[in-house]
């Protein structure tokens, strides 16, 4: 009887899995919710700026005055249609949610992606600079850093003070 029970439960089970993915070999891409804009700073010197809103690190506690700390933060590459470098922001200073470019181009491409903030309290106190950069390579690591979402083109004739509050897709 304790033997057809176990075989009983074995088939339920077995067909209530048919069907259903394994979570340990989850290949889904990363998404990004983010909010921007393209300001012109100077029409006649060609200068704008691009300013950012995220959530990364809300789940983590990051918020208000700890929002500077968080291991994750977004950086942007400002490209023009040859692939120049017109402006940036990829970490190593001071979080921020702004870039600054410069173009005489039309169309520009906005590369955004996840990236590590070094400066994170999530490594280490920084008093053991070993331990830190370990715990922040792991973390890197953990975490597929950087991320790079597939690139957005702005036309800067018509695509100027547009708040776009987008979905972004991983590459």
């Amino acid at each position: 009887m304790r033997r057809q029970f176990y075989i009983s439960l074995l088939i339920v089970l077995g067909l209530a899995s048919c069907g259903q993915k394994s979570n340990s070999t989850d290949n889904s891409k990363t998404k990004l919710k983010l909010a921007f804009e393209v300001i012109p700073e100077d029409y006649e010197k060609h200068f704008y700026s691009i300013t950012w809103k995220d959530t990364l690190g809300l789940s983590e506690g990051y918020i208000d005055h700890k929002w500077f700390s968080r291991p994750k933060e977004i950086w942007c590459v400002i490209t023009n249609q040859q692939n120049d470098t017109l402006g940036h922001y990829t970490g190593l200073s001071t979080a921020q949610t702004f870039a600054y470019f410069e173009s005489t181009d039309t169309l520009v491409t906005l590369n955004f992606m996840i990236g590590l903030n070094f400066f994170s309290d999530k490594f280490g106190s920084g008093k053991d600079m070993t331990e830190f950069e370990n715990n922040a390579r792991q973390y890197s690591k953990e975490n597929r850093l950087p991320i790079s979402f597939e690139p957005i083109v702005l036309n800067l004739k018509t695509d100027l003070r547009k708040k776009y509050d987008i979905e972004l897709k991983e590459k």
